[in-house]
């Protein structure tokens, strides 16, 4: 796939990119691929758009800090739509947000507008002592949907958060109602949300596409005070074992495609094996009550 067809594709919406309107061919997303390499075909394929028409995606219409924040750090103003109501009950309040969300924006009430706009301007600040090359957030462009044929014929897409104009770097922001302390995000967060499929994923992409391979960097967010705000890239041995992950979800991907068959879980007994972490914990137990 060449440059210009990956740039032919930032003119999508985020409607048609959500529903794979990229051609006939069902194309594999990072997500997907996560699905396929925890769960099973199956789940991949009650997951797709194309694959599934009574597919529903998880309602993202109900307020939420982080959702509209993310919109507005990389979209600006124009990516939310402010009513001045106290509530949705009201018929006009309900009119405004509808109509908002027919434009693909996010509909606010002035209350939340306060409270998104005060972590926009916390992160703001963040971002600008944060010492990165290149830095953060800049000489780049939001929410660009690239696709591209990968190993197998496999054809994909991503929908890139930014994407620094010369290709060097894919920043990507993650806001929590947790932490965002980077150790407690690696090893709670990051796995079980699969953004390392989702980091090695999109920097194929974008090297399949450009000859360039990005860094790729994930900007962690807070949704509560003080907003704190941490960047961790996946590291060289992280990297390189979701490089294994998305080979193996293009294969199965591609199988699947061509029998049209989507096998959910192994059909036969599995036997559960005894964690050595749970032997240990009883031996502990049987330990301490024979010493009482």
């Amino acid at each position: 796939m060449t440059r210009g067809t990956g740039t032919e594709l930032r003119s999508l919406t985020a409607a048609q990119y959500h529903a794979d309107d990229l051609g006939d061919t069902p194309t594999l997303s990072a997500s997907v691929a996560h699905i396929l390499c925890t769960q099973s075909p199956a789940h991949a394929r009650a997951a797709h758009p194309k694959l599934n028409p009574q597919h529903v995606r998880q309602d993202e219409q109900r307020f939420d800090v982080g959702t509209a924040a993310h919109a507005l750090l990389l979209e600006g103003r124009e990516a939310v739509q402010v009513v001045d109501a106290a509530d949705w009950r009201t018929k006009e309040a309900k009119l405004l947000r509808d109509d908002a969300r027919e434009q693909n924006r996010i509909p606010l009430l002035a209350a939340q507008w306060a409270d998104v706009q005060a972590m926009c301007e916390s992160v703001r600040e963040q971002l600008a002592g944060i010492e990165c090359a290149p830095p953060l957030f800049v000489d780049g462009k939001p929410e660009q949907p690239i696709s591209w044929e990968d190993d197998y014929g496999v054809m994909c897409r991503a929908l890139v958060d930014w994407l620094h104009d010369d290709f060097t770097a894919i920043d990507d922001l993650k806001t929590t109602a947790r932490s965002a302390n980077p150790e407690g995000w690696t090893r709670t967060t990051m796995l079980s949300i699969g953004a390392d499929i989702q980091a090695c994923f999109y920097t194929r992409g974008i090297e399949k596409i450009t000859g360039v391979r990005p860094e790729f960097r994930f900007v962690i967010a807070e949704t509560s005070e003080p907003f704190a705000v941490s960047v961790v890239s996946p590291g060289p041995e992280m990297m390189a074992l979701a490089e294994k992950k998305v080979a193996y979800a293009l294969r199965v991907w591609a199988q699947c495609l061509r029998n049209g068959v989507w096998p959910a879980y192994p059909a036969r007994v599995a036997y559960a094996e005894l964690p050595g972490w749970e032997e240990s914990r009883w031996l502990e137990k049987e330990l301490r009550e024979g010493d009482a």
